[in-house]
């Protein structure tokens, strides 16, 4: 929550003085106003149940059920590539286009069945359905087929579409290519999910089951956690390692992590207990103390407080705190430096 906030530790009268223009704009640059276009944010304090937690290493994979293959369905050459790797694509998006003589004969069969079984005295439905499937096959969509039949013309070339929304890992096709049936077109996955590879040792195995919660951390980004749930554990031990490796599904909602990088993984166990917990970016060290800001009526006012432990970016806060306190959580850099530009301000 943000409110419109003055600060008496940072005393705009120390800032201040009537008829210094620039003077004047140092002042207005402490109300809310301003401080929330810089950043300064603030949450209520409250109780958070805080687990022990295992250490172990991790590597991202693919989300394997959200990973798909797109084979070519008939030999043939390339006629247009639009899509290449690395672009996002929404489900049924082109991809390429391939130019097919088996889909042209395909299509030309179709007609001529789809002729012969309007006549009263037909008998080739059967053979109308088989046509069908067999564009389907070829990857013909039934909206397709219905206007290939409604206007006897048919397609030049044989289209290839995403099958799910998503990113384009890697594309093997360019116009102008030869192409196999079977042979691997694309690959595309949703990555707003990945699986995480989890290596437990022997003496972790007995505190690791499905469902215990996981965070990781990456180097590329130190500051963030990512979460998720063990989704299984290994059948096997690995002979060189003398690990089993745990899967877990992560949850990579702006596509931070990247398949292949190594973690550090922290599995929650055990029953947990109930803490005053806040995030870590809220604490900052004031003259050897540790502190935090805290609101109190329209102000903000320094908070010297007694942390514990920390887990997945929250620190339990011992002393100097209780439940329904509210604190600044972000833009605390800030405040840390205009409460010290006040207090060089006042030695003057």
């Amino acid at each position: 929550m943000k409110y419109a906030i003055f600060f008496s530790m940072l005393i705009a009268a120390v800032m201040y003085t009537p008829g210094s223009k620039a003077e004047e704009e140092e002042a207005v640059e402490l109300k809310l106003s301003e401080l929330i276009k810089k950043g300064v944010e603030t949450e209520k304090v409250e109780r958070r149940r805080i687990y022990d937690t295992l250490q172990a290493t991790a590597e991202i994979n693919f989300n394997e059920t959200h990973r798909v293959v797109i084979a070519a369905r008939t030999a043939g050459w390339t006629q247009k590539v639009t899509v290449f790797a690395n672009q996002a694509v929404k489900k049924h998006q082109l991809l390429a286009e391939i130019y097919s003589p088996e889909f042209l004969s395909a299509q030309q069969e179709y007609l001529l069945i789809h002729a012969r079984a309007q006549r009263p005295s037909s008998d080739d439905k059967t053979l109308l359905t088989d046509a069908e499937q067999r564009l389907r096959i070829l990857g013909l969509t039934d909206k397709k087929i219905r206007h290939l039949a409604a206007t006897g013309k048919p397609y030049s070339f044989l289209p290839v579409h995403s099958p799910i929304n998503g990113t384009v890992v890697s594309h093997n096709l360019n116009v102008g290519d030869t192409v196999q049936r079977g042979q691997a077109l694309y690959v595309i996955a949703d990555l707003r999910s990945l699986w995480a590879s989890v290596a437990l040792a022997e003496s972790q195995l007995a505190q690791v089951q499905p469902e215990q919660t996981v965070s990781l951390s990456v180097k590329a980004y130190p500051d963030n956690h990512f979460t998720g749930k063990i989704l299984s554990v290994g059948a096997n031990m690995d002979e060189t390692t003398r690990t089993v490796k745990a899967r877990a599904l992560i949850e990579n909602p702006d596509r931070l992590l990247k398949v292949g990088m190594f973690a550090d993984a922290q599995i929650e166990i055990g029953a947990g207990k109930a803490i005053i917990a806040i995030p870590s970016g809220a604490i900052t060290q004031l003259q050897g103390q540790t502190t935090v800001f805290k609101v109190e009526g329209n102000e903000l006012h320094p908070q010297p407080i007694e942390t514990g432990v920390t887990r997945n970016g929250r620190t339990e806060v011992k002393v100097g705190l209780t439940t329904g306190d509210e604190i600044a959580t972000q833009g605390v850099f800030l405040l840390k430096s205009l409460l010290l530009k006040s207090q060089i301000g006042d030695a003057d």
